[in-house]
């Protein structure tokens, strides 16, 4: 009698600390629902994903096909870093200045002035030039209209499944389209590109002086205010960029980015208006579901990306050892980070039982004896 005694109160002490752990699990994630329950998003067409795992977050008619306006220069800086080297000389023509419409932006760039390819991809990045997009495109293709064949290509490649591309800036065209799922996967393919991301994060830039002009006075301004510390109502201390669009068909666009301890959350926010005091939404969106990543999840995706560090580390040991396990059939649930709670649990109620067997038949041994 004694001995079941002992064995009960082993069981117990053994299952406490587990069912304690997945009572907070379960706890925490009813919590995070209910904090996503209430967001206050004020667009229609929203996702936010996990970079590194593209995990969707949150999602608000994320397939909805919508005009991009100048999100479109993205996948623009994506075909020239993947088809130019960086100190090219590009020579600004008048064919591409004349193809921007009175009202978009500019950086008031002259024909025959020359710049690297570098340069212009701070142009058009940071204040959303539309003249340097036409020029970069120009030179890389040699029209609008072949550069564009080459942004839908490029497109199927990364995986953009409703979208389809006319030019290289995002100028309003009913045939340019895509959506904010399509997006989040292009700003995931694009911020893998380390000088695309050490653009999309620079608040100002000067444009160099040339022969045709000279003063070095074009100073440049980031349009995406969660970057501008200036700026109350929409700064975010952990932004990392990444491109902001707007034309009246499209309305108010916003793809943008967050990091803190190496975690980092893509946010999409298409067709925003203004609130009612004046604000714009998209900024207001991106700030608040970015900052609801951040407080939520990024403990549980660094564990994450702990734990499938160590066995890409096993990984390799193995092949080193020329073992021939292949840990590829190993497959961590990446659907989202909680998942990885989930496999914890039902590993340890495996352990469980099995300790529990082994309890078992050591006692009816003895017994037996």
């Amino acid at each position: 009698m004694k001995k079941i005694i002992s064995l009960l109160i082993l069981i117990i002490l053994i299952l406490v600390p587990v069912f304690s752990f997945a009572t907070e699990n379960t706890l925490t994630q009813n919590a995070i629902e209910s904090e996503k329950a209430s967001l206050n998003i004020y667009t229609n067409n929203v996702i936010l994903i996990e970079e590194n795992t593209g995990d969707i977050l949150y999602e608000k008619n994320i397939y909805e096909k919508l005009y991009p306006a100048s999100t479109t220069k993205i996948l623009t800086a994506i075909l020239v870093l993947e088809n130019c080297y960086l100190n090219e000389l590009v020579t600004v023509s008048q064919s591409a200045l004349n193809a921007v419409p009175s009202g978009y932006s500019k950086a008031n760039l002259r024909a025959n002035e020359q710049f690297t390819v570098q340069e212009l991809l701070y142009i058009m990045l940071i204040p959303s030039a539309n003249d340097a997009a036409n020029v970069l495109a120009e030179h890389v293709a040699g029209s609008i209209s072949a550069f564009a064949d080459l942004m839908n290509k490029k497109a199927k490649e990364i995986g953009l499944i409703n979208s389809h591309f006319t030019n290289p800036s995002g100028i309003h065209d009913e045939n340019l389209y895509t959506t904010p799922y399509d997006l989040a996967i292009l700003a995931r393919y694009a911020m893998n590109i380390e000088l695309f991301r050490e653009i999309v994060k620079t608040t100002s830039y000067t444009v160099p002086a040339t022969s045709i002009h000279p003063a070095e006075d074009r100073i440049l301004k980031n349009s995406n205010l969660l970057l501008d510390q200036s700026n109350t109502n929409y700064y975010y201390e952990y932004a990392t960029g990444i491109k902001t669009g707007f034309t009246d068909e499209a309305g108010d666009c916003l793809v943008a980015s967050a990091k803190k301890d190496d975690i980092e959350f893509i946010a999409v926010c298409l067709k925003g208006k203004s609130t009612q005091n004046g604000l714009r939404e998209k900024f207001l969106d991106c700030k608040t579901l970015l900052d609801f990543a951040i407080r939520n999840y990024t403990t549980q995706y660094k564990i994450l990306q702990e734990k499938n560090s160590e066995i890409e580390n096993l990984n390799q040991n193995l092949e080193i050892e020329n073992q021939n396990i292949n840990l590829n059939e190993v497959n961590i649930d990446n659907a989202t980070a909680l998942n990885f709670d989930i496999i914890n649990f039902i590993s340890k109620i495996i352990a469980i039982l099995i300790i529990i067997l082994a309890i078992k038949l050591l006692f009816f041994s003895k017994k037996k004896n």
